[in-house]
């Protein structure tokens, strides 16, 4: 077989399909949970984006959650969050604390949820749902997008940036991306946020989480050069 036609075998579904079977996964196969939620961006909250977080738990106190931009096939990997505790949170150093956003006002409102099969109805996710969502209604999350495919759809352009969320009614995100959401998942965020007003107990976020609301600054990342460590015997 020529080198062209071996190349040409990359893309092709066979071998796909051999690759599959013969590597391993294992950080992948990690992940057991879906939750499905909304972001804003840190220095433009008229910006929001639907995101998928597909995640894995390392310890009771730490989340780590790839976030897609829709839950098929050919969806694009727009970024990542990591999840702590509130116990984490507090040890976080004080300059740490402004990267992070509460989950309080996502949980309670219905915006976030835990996306399930198609074939199971609301009742089950209604019931499934709910010890993952008081846990997270008390946790804290540092979220960065690495491809802002509201202005760059077609590739990963520009520095990271930092996501938030959301803290009070009428922040976002528009209605209509709720309802399109909600129309393609099957799920009313209305009858999620009055379900749980039944089961979530009272919770006071930390105030040095959301630091926005306070400051009325956002946060960006800005690449720069720097003068860079040298390896070993290197001459500069």
């Amino acid at each position: 077989m020529d080198t062209k036609t071996k190349h040409s075998l990359y893309h092709s579904a066979p071998y796909s399909a051999a690759g599959t079977a013969m590597m391993t996964f294992k950080p992948i196969n990690a992940i057991h949970q879906h939750l499905c939620a909304f972001h804003v961006y840190s220095q433009d909250r008229t910006r929001h984006l639907e995101a998928h977080h597909y995640c894995a738990h390392l310890s009771p106190d730490f989340h780590q959650c790839i976030i897609y931009d829709a839950d098929s096939p050919s969806a694009r990997l727009i970024g990542i969050e990591y999840i702590v505790s509130e116990k984490l949170f507090d040890a976080l150093p004080a300059d740490e604390k402004p990267l992070w956003h509460s989950h309080k006002y996502e949980v309670e409102s219905g915006l976030l949820q835990m996306h399930a099969n198609a074939h199971l109805n609301g009742a089950v996710t209604d019931l499934a749902e709910q010890p993952a969502i008081l846990e997270i209604q008390r946790t804290y999350g540092k979220t960065i997008h690495t491809w802002a495919v509201d202005i760059h759809p077609d590739l990963p352009l520009g520095p990271p940036q930092l996501m938030t969320s959301y803290t009070g009614d009428g922040q976002g995100p528009p209605p209509e991306m709720i309802k399109a959401r909600d129309e393609r998942s099957g799920m009313d965020t209305a009858r999620k946020r009055e379900l749980r007003k039944g089961y979530l107990p009272p919770y006071e976020k930390r105030e040095e989480a959301d630091m926005w609301e306070d400051t009325k600054k956002g946060i960006i990342f800005e690449a720069r050069e720097v003068d860079y460590i040298p390896y070993p015997g290197q001459q500069k």
